[in-house]
């Protein structure tokens, strides 16, 4: 071992940027690779292609925060493959949420015709899907992967994996806390949050061995509460906007004015959630979060 690499782990207890930076990737690779063709497998499963969504973002979370270890060309090709399956996965699950909501609603059920498009849309859902898994295995992705990893392991940079951490979570935090600080008018700016919320929840994931595991634990948790509480929020606004662009579509038919109903009562729902988080979501549970974050920062140096 060389003396600087020698140095890099003593101070920081921590193997190089470079090599925890490889095993990180390699295991996010993998995962969208593997949920990949679960989706492709048995498309019918909501639950594959919520996990290829999941799988997609937090790799792109990873590729972000080891963005400066990444040869750029590499970086680039990998970010624009995987928001293109993201995407695609994205189509095929508000088309499965959708799916869940209206199977609560009898009078939907009672309309068959409404039920058997519905199941077609998402079964087409599924076709662009199948097309990515083509067109990266006819890419190469397995040995675009295996290079990638290798340039980013032979890295050496002169710090620490705990200072690299630090040094990249803090503006994430920041940019986190001004999100959470404007005021939420409507679904884009819900939807705003919850973004933020999920890049900060999945950087943490990434950095985990550098922070205070019980300071950790204690953030992870309050970001968790705050994505299921938005989650509702979005869910119905998502569902709402379905329905309505479903309403003007030809083959709509008889079923229009139910479509327009329901795309009304899903717009409703959005609302009452929104209102409601707002009112969970005061300045004193702000303030706590801030706080927990801005420890976790400083207990990392």
């Amino acid at each position: 071992m060389a003396a600087s690499d020698s140095w890099i782990v003593s101070v920081d207890r921590h193997p190089p940027v470079g090599q925890m930076a490889a095993n990180m990737l390699r295991e996010r690779f993998d995962t969208v690779w593997a949920e990949l063709h679960a989706v492709c497998a048995r498309s019918e499963y909501a639950e594959h292609v919520h996990n290829l969504r999941v799988a997609t973002r937090r790799t792109l979370a990873a590729v972000d925060a080891f963005r400066s270890v990444i040869p750029a060309q590499r970086r680039k090709w990998f970010e624009k493959k995987l928001r293109q399956l993201r995407r695609a996965a994205g189509e095929a699950r508000d088309l499965d949420v959708l799916s869940n909501c209206l199977a609560k609603n009898d009078a939907v059920r009672a309309r068959g015709r409404l039920v058997a498009i519905l199941a077609h849309r998402r079964r087409t859902s599924r076709v662009p899907i199948r097309a990515q898994l083509k067109k990266l295995t006819e890419a190469g992705w397995s040995a675009r992967v295996n290079r990638l990893l290798e340039d980013v392991y032979g890295r050496r940079p002169l710090t620490g994996f705990r200072s690299f951490a630090r040094r990249r979570f803090k503006p994430m935090v920041a940019s986190f806390v001004e999100t959470a600080d404007r005021a939420l008018r409507d679904n884009d700016d819900i939807h705003s949050l919850r973004i933020e919320g999920k890049k900060l929840r999945y950087t943490m994931e990434i950095f985990a061995a550098a922070f205070p595991a019980g300071m950790l634990r204690r953030c992870q948790k309050s970001l968790e509460r705050l994505q299921t509480t938005l989650g509702e929020c979005t869910d119905h606004a998502s569902a709402a906007d379905r329905l309505c662009r479903w309403s003007r579509c030809p083959d709509a038919g008889p079923n229009r004015g139910m479509l327009v109903s329901l795309s009304d009562d899903e717009n409703e729902k959005a609302d009452r959630a929104r209102k409601a988080f707002r009112k969970w979501w005061n300045p004193t549970r702000r303030r706590s979060l801030r706080r927990r974050l801005d420890r976790t920062i400083r207990h990392s140096a």
